[in-house]
């Protein structure tokens, strides 16, 4: 083998290897999940499965969203891990899984599509992630108030074992300029009880009064024992 063919052959490893970087890869990445959970239902049924499973399960407004990946080498910044930046186009496609998974009934009953704009993220990175280590992104929700419903993410290694970086983003459901209730939303879907009532109201008061911009620890310490979608 040549020394050409060799370069060249490195050369197009390296860009496959960073095929998340590829210019339109995120849209795939991240209307996949859209287009599976909220249109496909329109010709296969929209009594879908995830709904059953969802309003079968107690606590199925915390189920969790995992996204398996890897740290690509176009994602790493000078020091030679995955670059800040890019841990929020990661989010993107978890959150994406999740909250079309959660509120699929309302999205799918609903006379025009609801949108969940975001409000506020909040990310406290705890340790690198190096080139072509394989991580996940985990997102489930972590309780909500009468307006905001705020939803955690995970980045972790070795099976959760390892929490690389956490994630709080807080988004409102809205129809049209009208908000939607969070508590109406779940009513709406089925998850509503006051089961996850009362376990949001418990998670809302870690988060307002123990936690803060320098304090994560206890997040940090939670568990979270619920379905993944």
């Amino acid at each position: 083998m040549s020394i050409a063919t060799l370069l060249k052959t490195v050369l197009g490893l390296y860009l496959l290897s960073s095929y998340k970087s590829v210019p339109g890869a995120y849209f795939v990445r991240f209307y996949y999940h859209c287009s599976r959970l909220l249109l496909v239902p329109f010709v296969t049924g929209k009594n879908t499965k995830n709904i059953k499973r969802l309003q079968s399960t107690e606590n199925g407004c915390f189920a969790l969203a995992r996204v398996s990946t890897y740290v690509s080498p176009l994602e790493c910044d000078f020091y030679f891990h995955k670059n800040n930046a890019t841990y929020f186009v990661e989010m993107d496609v978890s959150r994406a899984k999740l909250m079309c998974s959660i509120f699929q009934k309302l999205f799918l009953t609903s006379k025009r599509f609801p949108f969940v704009p975001v409000a506020n993220v909040f990310t406290n990175f705890l340790k690198e992630l190096k080139p072509f280590q394989s991580y996940d992104v985990v997102s489930s929700i972590l309780g909500w108030d009468e307006k905001w419903i705020y939803v955690i993410s995970r980045f972790t290694r070795n099976n959760d074992k390892i929490l690389c970086s956490l994630s709080l983003t807080k988004y409102v459901l809205k129809d049209g300029r009208k908000t939607i209730p969070p508590v109406d939303a779940l009513t709406i879907c089925g998850l509503y009880n006051e089961q996850v009532e009362a376990i949001s109201k418990k998670n809302m008061h870690v988060l307002k009064e123990q936690c803060g911009f320098h304090e994560t620890t206890p997040l940090e310490q939670m568990t979270f024992d619920y379905i993944e979608l």
